[in-house]
């Protein structure tokens, strides 16, 4: 018998309902908490910016996009809760918007963007709060009660026959696109080696191409969910092998592929931060982009050697790049530096500042292709083929090689297009993508494999590729999200419901099936 002393106590019950309700609810206090300590920590870091870099008259639009961004910390409910994808997307944004203008404070070097921004400001701050607007709406709309049903899901030995088979065919149609058909970056050869092909086959050379990252992304789910040293060391080889290839074809985000799917399914199946695996990629990238960088300007653009022939002498060309790395990356005509390449300021602000003045509006020109993507030129011989990035280069003029390719980032191609009113209608839809999809495909609420790949996938195609026109993103996302679908129907079966009784001895007990595990959304950071 317990004595219990609270009616004895005024205001004791209240107390107790009051922090029984907060433990019903730890993320929203945790989120707050963390929202405030980010808070705290981006004023230190300003303040250290503007005494050890000197006067920078973009403190408050850094400090206003970092406060923007990091709302999501006040909702989020885990690693791979419902606000996981939103939070990424804004910190991303965050990123593209804010990292490069943060990093300028603590440097006497001005940055790369003129001082006062203007209205780039102002549509680059009310984006964000579009964004966030749009997600949590959606979120409000789409949300459901969790399940205490498994989603389906796939075997085994579906899963990782059919992730070698797609990662086998898309890096074979890798090899193929880059080293026999489209051998250098320059137009003509593209048309060239484009014109060598029928249209069968480069629809089907683009498919399997499409089938790397979603078989990657199969095998690693088994690793997660199985473990064992064979799928550990199958792993290994794969994060190489993509390293490899992604430095002879010259694309970084080729040879990160891997390393970013495994931590990203760290994330959304186990629920927590892969510390190891984060620090282990901020190493590889601090030490690779330099030779990365000195294999593009020197190998491969001094030296013009083909990818046959780095390929046939992949030791040496590594070598010269190592040698180069120091020339590229220091002196007045060295290679931007990580941040600036990110940074997408410097676009968004040519776009903002000079449309309407001597560039006109496209008024919905370059976003044509995602009317036709997918409908075959069989049937629609005519359909435009509309290169956003080099459309933006011919029309700014900003270099003299028609074929370079601009990126205006999707935030810039809507001003680009419609200006006021494109921001002002593009990215509310764009944050209630983010919120449905974190609503519905969530696997903190149910693992499968087909939540973790419309998920990654999401993340890939429109998260990152947010840097990228907008045609580009949102079809290839389309694509891979008609096949996961395809997949889902052909593999996805229904889990079978293990029975188990009640713990305790309560009268009357019966089977009941088992529920998930309730699980703290921050199982590395909160104990």
């Amino acid at each position: 018998m317990s004595l219990d002393l609270s009616s004895l106590v005024p205001g004791a019950r209240s107390w107790k309902r009051a922090s029984a309700s907060i433990r019903r609810r730890p993320t929203r206090v945790h989120g707050l908490g963390a929202f405030l300590v980010a808070q705290a920590l981006i004023v230190l870091v300003i303040a250290a910016g503007v005494l050890t870099g000197g006067g920078n008259t973009r403190v408050l639009y850094v400090y206003l996009l970092f406060t923007l961004c990091s709302t999501a910390l006040i909702g989020l409910d885990g690693w791979n809760g419902r606000h996981a994808l939103p939070a990424a997307f804004l910190g991303v944004y965050f990123v593209y918007f804010g990292a490069e203008p943060l990093a300028a404070l603590f440097t006497v070097r001005r940055a790369t963007t003129p001082e006062a921004l203007g209205a780039t400001a102002g549509v680059v701050l009310a984006g964000a709060a579009l964004a966030i607007g749009g997600y949590r709406l959606a979120l409000r709309a789409f949300a459901r009660a969790p399940d205490a049903r498994r989603p389906k899901d796939w075997r085994l030995g579906s899963i990782v026959s059919v992730g070698l088979l797609l990662w086998l065919l898309g890096t074979y149609a890798t090899y193929v696109w880059y080293f026999h058909v489209v051998t250098d970056t320059t137009i003509e050869a593209t048309r060239t080696g484009l014109a060598r092909l029928g249209e069968l086959r480069i629809t089907a050379l683009i498919l399997a191409q499409m089938g790397q990252p979603l078989g990657a992304l199969l095998l690693i789910y088994a690793w997660r969910v199985r473990r064992g040293w064979l799928l550990a060391g199958l792993i290994v080889l794969l994060l190489v092998l993509q390293v490899v290839l992604g430095f002879v074809i010259d694309i970084k985000g080729t040879a990160l592929l891997a390393g970013a799917l495994v931590i990203a399914s760290i994330l959304l199946i186990d629920g927590r931060i892969p510390f190891g695996w984060l620090a282990g990629a901020a190493i590889f990238v601090h030490l690779s982009f330099p030779v990365f960088q000195a294999y593009r300007e020197f190998v491969h653009g001094d030296l013009g050697l083909a990818r046959t022939t780095v390929l046939q002498n992949l030791g040496q060309v590594f070598d010269l790049a190592l040698a180069n790395e120091r020339r590229t990356m220091q002196g007045p005509d060295r290679a931007q530096s990580f941040f600036e390449r990110l940074s997408l300021l410097g676009s968004v602000h040519m776009v903002v500042s000079r449309t309407g003045d001597d560039v006109p509006y496209e008024h919905g020109y370059t976003l044509l292709p995602l009317i036709s993507a997918f409908v075959p030129r069989l049937i629609w011989p005519d359909k435009p083929d509309v290169q956003a990035g080099q459309v933006v280069n011919q029309a700014f003029h900003v270099s003299p090689v028609a074929s370079t390719y601009i990126s205006p980032s999707h935030l810039g191609e809507l001003y680009w297009n419609f200006g006021w009113p494109g921001v002002l209608i593009g990215m509310p839809l764009i944050g209630a993508l983010f919120g449905i999809v974190g609503a519905r495909f969530n696997l903190r609420e149910g693992r499968s494999v087909t939540r973790l790949l419309v998920t990654v996938v999401t993340l890939h195609y429109v998260v990152q590729g947010f840097e990228g026109t907008i045609a580009v993103s949102y079809v290839v996302w389309m694509r891979s999200l008609a096949a996961i679908g395809l997949l889902h129907l052909l593999f996805a079966r229904t889990p079978s419901a293990r029975r188990v009784k009640p713990s305790g001895n309560a009268v009357g007990a019966v089977e009941t099936v088992a529920r998930p595990v309730a699980v703290r959304p921050f199982p590395n950071l909160l104990r």
